[in-house]
Formats: C-alpha cells, sequence, structure tokens
C-alpha cells in the first residue's frame, strides 16, 4: 500500500506540472521506442536449488543467474511552455518485461541446469532438472514526462528529463527449458509454481537527450535514460528488479501551434 501511495504522489506531481501549461506555444505528436537493462536479483524462491540438496531445507541459488530487460513502443504528446524551456509530455506505451533465471555457466564445478522442487508428500521428494525458465509479460502503461532545455532554440538541443510510469499487467507466459526433454509434460506444473507478476506496476527515471529539429518542424531526439528506479518490486515472479538504464527514441511533428 505504502509503495502504490507513493507511486500516486509522483503522478499527482506530474499532473500538477501539466495542468500549470496554461498556455503553450507548441503541442507536438509523436511516437517512441526503447530498452532498458535492469539490474535484478533473484525473488525468494525456496524451491529453487543449485545443486542437490544434502538435506530437504537445503537449497542455494548463488550459482544462479538472472536476467531482466523491458522494451516499450508508444505514442506521447507534448506540449511546449511559451518560454521554449519545458516540454510536457504524456501517453500510451506498450512494454514487454523479459526475465529469466538459469545455472551459471562460468561457476567452478557448476552443472547446466538445476534442480526444482517439484512435490514433498511425506518422506517422497521430487525434483525437475531445470535449464532455464524464462517469463514475458505484456503491459500497457501511461507515461508522463517533463523535459528541461537549459538552452535557447536550436538545430540541436540539450535537454534534461524526469519522468514516471504506471503499468497494467496484460498478460504474462512463462516457458521452462528443461534438461530432459521428457520431462515437457511437467511445463504446466512449473508455470503454477513459478506463478505470476503482479498486476500493477510504477517507475520514475531521469534522461538526458539531444532534440534535432527547428521548432514548429518535425523533430526527432535520442536519450540515455538513467536511472530507472522501481517503485514496485514484483514486477516479475522470479526477478526483483533494483535499478535499470537504457535508451529511448523519439520522433514528433507540430500539429498546434498555440493553446490558451
Amino acid at each position: 500500500m505504502k509503495i502504490k501511495l507513493n507511486s500516486l504522489i509522483v503522478f499527482l506531481c506530474f499532473y500538477a506540472g501539466f495542468s500549470t501549461a496554461q498556455e503553450a506555444r507548441q503541442m507536438f505528436l509523436g511516437i517512441e521506442a526503447g530498452m532498458t537493462m535492469i539490474s535484478c536479483e533473484m525473488s525468494d524462491m525456496d524451491y529453487v536449488r543449485a545443486e542437490m540438496p544434502s538435506y530437504p531445507m537445503d537449497y542455494s541459488s548463488n550459482s544462479i543467474t538472472s536476467l531482466m530487460y523491458n522494451s516499450f513502443v508508444g505514442i506521447k504528446t507534448e506540449i511546449f511552455l511559451s518560454n521554449d524551456k519545458f516540454g510536457f509530455a504524456g501517453g500510451v506505451r506498450y512494454t514487454r518485461t523479459n526475465a529469466s533465471i538459469g545455472k551459471n555457466k562460468y561457476w567452478a564445478n557448476s552443472t547446466n541446469f538445476f534442480y526444482l522442487l517439484h512435490r514433498q508428500d511425506g518422506i517422497n521428494t521430487e525434483y525437475l532438472k531445470v535449464k532455464e525458465i524464462r517469463q514475458a509479460s505484456d503491459c500497457i502503461g501511461i507515461p508522463l514526462e517533463i523535459r528541461f532545455f537549459p538552452y535557447k532554440p536550436r538545430l540541436f538541443r540539450l535537454y534534461f528529463k524526469l519522468g514516471a510510469e504506471i503499468n497494467f499487467r496484460l498478460q504474462t507466459k512463462t516457458d521452462v527449458v528443461f534438461y530432459d526433454n521428457s520431462m515437457e509434460p511437467f511445463q504446466k506444473d512449473v508455470t503454477e509454481i513459478v506463478g505470476q507478476p503482479e498486476s500493477f506496476s510504477s517507475s520514475i527515471y531521469g534522461a538526458v537527450g539531444l532534440r534535432i529539429g527547428r521548432n514548429s518542424k518535425p523533430s526527432g531526439s535520442i536519450e540515455i535514460c538513467v536511472p530507472a528506479v522501481f517503485l514496485t518490486s514484483e514486477t516479475s515472479a522470479m526477478v526483483n528488479p533494483i535499478v535499470g538504464g537504457g535508451f529511448q527514441i523519439n520522433v514528433q511533428i507540430p500539429y498546434k501551434s498555440k493553446v490558451q
């Protein structure tokens, strides 16, 4: 609840910024695309064993690696204030978040699979040999961004950006790569064990970029997004995001010259 409250506060601050745009000089419609690489750590999954346990409660994930990244496309409207120094943008964004866990191939004396606890019934315990688990989630999101241009309008303009995003998960697909193909019938069982992410997620991010184009003309921009901080942790059912960084490309066309 605290995390969701923080997300709401962030978005209310952005909305307050948009509401101050009583008089805008220029409005642009644009498309965007980008990717974010995310530093992450494994969730507390006690059903994962890096090696065969020596006793029932023994498990380790030290030699298991995790990976997480997302890619996105979207459309945004941006309003520039009359002083040409601030731009306020909002829109709709489709994001696919990919996460995976697998055995570290460079770990000393390591096999290329790990053990996953499948079933435990009394004195009987069953494990599956798994090489990798991949999970992909499709989300629809609402980004809100503020760009600040420290220099006067010119063909190439440096800018700094602060953004926030709220995402709602549409669907999630989990794919399991087993050590032995004969274990494929257990695909559904492992999917249920892993579970699914939360239906809601949010993040804030900063960026520095370069806008190319004259005022009142079509323009493009490319930016480096660092850092991306996640306000919600359960973006994936297998790993927890820590911090991210990536890039974004935008193309814009003007569609209104004056807003009162």
